[in-house]
């Protein structure tokens, strides 16, 4: 998945949106402080590897220029200052206004084009929401990686963290549904393809190739999605039946996850040699002990092969559910039933042992067991 995203990310990037003819257009204004006099008009053409240069001109001797382009579609340009700084706009209009100061380059302003304005307005709230949420993942793994976390503010911090990316997210998802320019709403999905859910974006692609139906780079990009969903494994587990294993506990006594038909069973795949389950166990022994007492319970699958290792880690953790293991780390058979790439990993079962829910972390845990445990 993560090598797919890397490419449609690329195509995102470099996008011309096919949606309805555009023709001649003309781009120009005033640049102050340039370091250099040159500046070029260029394309980003879907699926091409570097920009294509469009037009160049020198600045006049107060900053003036004019630069021309012709296109049959609305997409992505930039207008380069040789050895400078950039601007990023869309070519929704005939003539385009853009004034900037090189020594403030991310103060400039585009007049004429509601598309470049909406898009120089969501790169500057971007960075200012992305900043905190960056912040946060750095601040949980610096504690992670000391010898001895506090679990209560490791737990504070992944909270945060978890309050920060579902807030970035829905400032994301807001933007793409309001969106009125296909060029603007490619880019933002490509900034979305960074922290969201590939089911979320694909909720999101599909409002927009309803929104421009006739948009042949979003169809695709709907086409692609819903190809790679349908062949990702932790994808297809959603809403088929829970595959049935039996494995020892700590004690030797063989538990099978048809034992908990009847509850909501959070099954958790993780191992004591694994930094990042052992980062969000603080989150799981949280969810777990605000529902326990409302039908729900965890099992914890353990992907260990030393088994001191294993109970020192349930110990250290607090981890008070249900636990088992083959103790044969990758080799164990839970791996290919789940088609396990990676862990932390989890699944979350209903009653009637039906997967309602695929690798749920931290915040996102909590609200999909509200929502089913009310």
């Amino acid at each position: 998945m993560k090598q797919f995203l890397s490419v449609v990310i690329l195509g995102m990037a470099l996008i011309a949106c096919q949606q309805k003819k555009y023709g001649a257009f003309i781009v120009s204004g005033k640049i102050q402080n340039s370091p250099s006099n040159k500046i070029l008009l260029e394309a980003l053409p879907f699926g091409a590897q570097q920009p294509v240069v469009v037009d160049s001109t020198t600045l006049a001797s107060n900053g003036n220029f004019e630069l021309r382009g012709t296109a049959s579609a609305e997409g992505l340009y930039l207008l380069a200052i040789d050895n400078g700084p950039q601007i990023l706009f869309i070519n929704d209009s005939k003539d385009i206004k853009v004034e900037m100061d090189a020594h403030n380059y991310k103060s400039y302003t585009t007049k004429g084009s509601a598309a470049s304005t909406a898009l120089h307005q969501f790169l500057e709230a971007y960075i200012n929401k992305f900043g905190p949420l960056a912040d946060a993942y750095l601040q949980a793994d610096s504690l992670q990686n000391t010898p001895h976390p506090d679990s209560a503010l490791l737990a504070s911090i992944n909270l945060r963290k978890e309050t920060l990316l579902n807030n970035f997210n829905n400032f994301l998802a807001q933007t793409i549904k309001e969106s009125n320019s296909a060029a603007f709403t490619y880019y933002v999905i490509g900034k979305a393809f960074k922290t969201m859910q590939p089911d979320a974006i694909k909720q999101l692609v599909d409002i927009s190739a309803t929104k421009f139906k006739d948009n042949a780079g979003i169809q695709r990009l709907q086409e692609i999605i819903n190809a790679q969903l349908a062949s990702d494994p932790k994808v297809a587990l959603l809403n088929k039946p829970a595959p049935n294993f039996t494995l020892a506990d700590t004690s030797g006594k063989m538990v099978s996850l048809n034992n908990f038909k009847g509850k909501y069973v959070l099954v958790d795949f993780w191992a004591s040699w694994c930094s990042p389950c052992r980062h969000e166990n603080p989150n799981v022994v949280a969810a777990y002990n605000k529902f326990k007492d409302k039908n729900f319970t965890i099992l914890g699958v353990s992907l260990d092969n030393d088994k001191s290792a294993w109970l020192k880690a349930i110990h250290d953790d607090k981890l008070t559910w249900t636990q088992v293991s083959d103790l044969k780390q990758w080799q164990s058979s839970v791996v290919d039933l789940y088609k396990i790439s990676g862990i932390p990993f989890n699944v979350l079962v209903n009653p009637q042992g039906i997967i309602i829910g695929v690798e749920l972390r931290g915040e996102e845990l909590q609200n999909k067991l509200a929502e089913v445990l009310k």
